[in-house]
């Protein structure tokens, strides 16, 4: 596109502490933040992250043709007469203003939703994704397992939340495909990097906020507040939707919104009762203020799926359906890839092999609760913890998981630059050493010796991981590794060799 030069500093509202540009007339291709992906005509964002400074590669941006740079530190400019460049006050919020202004996307195109929390996230957005789809009603999914425009995946997310620019494409794909509705997970590390930058909220809602991120975050108080940081991106009119069993409601209140509470306490707006549940299924009702009551059932199995189940109920009937015609959807909804995903052909051989992502103390305990109330036989819990990551939660993840199964085997998750060993050895610490208990440090091997130590009516945890396609090594090292694909292959290597 071709653009007026004084048009395009209006777009950045004020946000300029120094311009050199020579060319009355702009053209623009793009905007981008990595110099490497830079075309001739592009605006390159020279954002300084916590490993690279885009700063230094400003002169790499412009011999590929960059148009335009948009930086912060001036002192970093490098010397270069045919350089054009602004110099901004804030780089996020110029990203943010450029990128919207030139796609010609706001906030007020969608209603938007927010979910953010540490554990819930993706079964919730994705499940209210679906609701909105078999509603007839045009969605965008953002999560940390796909980005799909209405049901088509048009992206395997790097991260739980894109970056400032990959969101504005996301929502320029959107628009131009005359979306409504836009569903995304919202990280603690996006709220704190201000990825989510120019966005406003419909609903912002809360799972529940637990131990995580701990390398990142200074301390538990510090991730907590980030949490509820998310509020201040609400819109005027916007709401609050919490877990009234996992939240306490005095931290919502403050800033004067509407705030609307579901869980099995008997003083939330959405009351959840009758809970039951079998391997194959479960069914609850949710009764609101009205005392309505609405029979829920669902192939998702544990009290944290009925949490998520009934979040993302609330949050369709403030997007304005009918909670009648919710139901039917939640009863078609077959779950999201990684998070308590049974293995199907681990139950012809008499046992019960899942995977699920649960990576942090509650979320494991979660899991293995719901395993042992639906299971007749031992809980074997495959798991490790990963590199790169809170050191603190490891020994606690020990210790849960030590608690609540009968046999361990302790294995490497993603050691990312740390020593493996040290990673097992940190976990270790919490484990009960009268349990059965092995360390395999191969992750294959580990789910292998697993599976044959099961016996009819068991069930096998394989944690950790979920969905994730590879494992992460020292020096970047990528192996490809998807627990449930492993673990179908040494299921049928089992059954091969068995005769059965």
């Amino acid at each position: 596109m071709r653009i007026p030069s004084n048009k395009l500093l209006q777009f950045l509202n004020g946000n300029i502490k120094k311009k050199v540009i020579k060319n009355e007339i702009l053209n623009i291709a793009d905007i981008k933040d990595n110099s490497e992906n830079v075309e001739k005509d592009d605006i390159f964002i020279a954002f300084k992250g916590s490993r690279f400074d885009g700063h230094d590669f400003i002169l790499s941006a412009f011999d590929k043709g960059a148009s335009l740079i948009i930086a912060q530190d001036e002192e970093k400019i490098p010397t270069n007469d045919s350089l054009q460049y602004i110099i901004v006050e804030d780089i996020k919020k110029a990203a943010a203003d450029l990128s919207h202004k030139l796609f010609d996307i706001s906030p007020d195109d969608f209603k938007i939703l927010g979910v953010t929390g540490t554990n819930g996230k993706s079964t919730t957005v994705s499940l209210v994704h679906h609701i909105l789809q078999k509603s007839d009603k045009d969605s965008t999914l953002i999560s940390t397992v796909e980005i799909k425009i209405k049901d088509e995946v048009v992206k395997e997310p790097y991260n739980t939340t894109p970056s400032i620019l990959e969101l504005s494409k996301i929502l320029k794909n959107s628009k131009e495909n005359n979306i409504e509705f836009i569903n995304m997970e919202v990280s603690s590390h996006a709220i704190h990097q201000r990825r989510i930058e120019g966005v406003k909220f419909d609903i912002i809602s809360f799972t529940n906020i637990t131990r995580d991120h701990l390398d990142y975050h200074k301390d538990f108080e510090e991730y907590k507040s980030i949490k509820l940081s998310l509020m201040n991106y609400l819109k005027d009119e916007g709401k609050i939707v919490i877990n009234l069993d996992r939240l306490n409601k005095d931290d919502f209140v403050k800033g004067g919104k509407e705030v609307i509470t579901y869980g099995f306490k008997k003083n939330a707006d959405f009351v959840i009762e009758n809970y039951e549940q079998t391997l194959q299924q479960m069914k609850f009702t949710i009764k609101t203020k009205e005392h309505k009551s609405y029979e829920i059932r669902s192939h998702l199995i544990g009290k944290f799926n009925v949490y998520n189940i009934t979040n993302a109920f609330v949050i369709a009937t403030l997007f304005g359906l009918d909670p009648e015609k919710i139901i039917y959807p939640i009863s078609t909804f077959k779950g999201v890839s990684g998070r308590f995903q049974i293995v199907p052909n681990s139950q012809s051989l008499g046992f019960v092999a899942v995977i699920d992502f649960a990576h942090t103390p509650d979320a494991l305990n979660e899991v293995l609760k719901t395993a042992s109330s639906i299971t007749e036989g031992r809980i074997i819990t495959v798991f490790g913890a990963g590199g790169n990551a809170d050191q603190g939660k490891r020994m606690l993840m020990g210790q849960v998981v030590s608690e609540n199964s009968d046999v361990i085997v302790l294995t490497n998750d993603d050691p990312k630059d740390e020593d493996p060993n040290q990673i097992i050895e940190d976990v270790s610490k919490g484990i009960d050493k009268n349990k059965h208990f092995i360390v395999i440090p191969d992750r294959e091997t580990a789910i292998d010796t697993a599976l044959r130590f099961a016996n009819k009516g068991d069930m096998v945890i394989i944690a950790g991981r979920g969905h994730e396609k590879y494992q992460l090594f020292a020096h970047g090292k990528k192996v490809e590794f998807n627990d449930y694909e492993v673990t179908k292959k040494l299921i049928n290597k089992i059954k091969r060799s068995s005769g059965r």
